[in-house]
């Protein structure tokens, strides 16, 4: 004991928080006091509520994202079964390879075609109108149809420019 404590002092209770100290810049400083004036607060519990606040948000985004991650799993399965079960009920039978399919009678009937799409090729093709071939590397016009089962429709640019 010190000579200004004396044995009729009654004891101090133990504090309960623990203290902890940090470095911070002077700006950092400036804007704590500053905003623990503007709330009224001591900087020690503006500190407390910043921190507690910050770990708060962090549990909640962190089960947020679970629950987020949860519903994209369930959705990528539901969308992958859909898929699925679109692509084996649209499946048309192949054309066996012997068989070709730049057979004149097909070819001149673009009635199927809802669009054209110029295009520079990869592969040669012929003209579906008037039969001029289209190299690779040449640009041409690529029908858009939505009946799978019609052979690829292709024209030249002068046919393209006669439609």
């Amino acid at each position: 004991m010190t000579e200004q404590e004396s044995s009729s002092d009654p004891p101090r209770p133990p504090r309960k928080d623990r203290l902890i100290q940090t470095r911070v810049p002077r700006d950092l400083e400036a804007t704590l006091k500053e905003e623990a004036r503007r709330r009224r607060l001591t900087v020690s519990h503006l500190i407390r509520n910043v921190l507690e606040d910050a770990f708060e948000l962090v549990d909640g985004v962190v089960a947020d994202v679970d629950q987020i991650v949860t519903d994209s799993v369930s959705l990528a399965k539901n969308v992958s079964r859909n898929a699925r079960r679109l692509a084996s009920s649209a499946r048309v039978p192949e054309t066996p390879a012997s068989q070709p399919t730049s057979d004149l009678s097909d070819i001149s009937d673009i009635s199927h075609v809802y669009a054209w799409n110029e295009v520079v090729l990869h592969q040669s093709a012929s003209c579906s109108s008037c039969g001029t071939q289209i190299e690779r590397g040449e640009r041409g016009f690529a029908g858009m149809s939505d009946t799978p089962e019609r052979p690829r429709a292709w024209l030249c640019p002068a046919c393209c420019e006669a439609l």
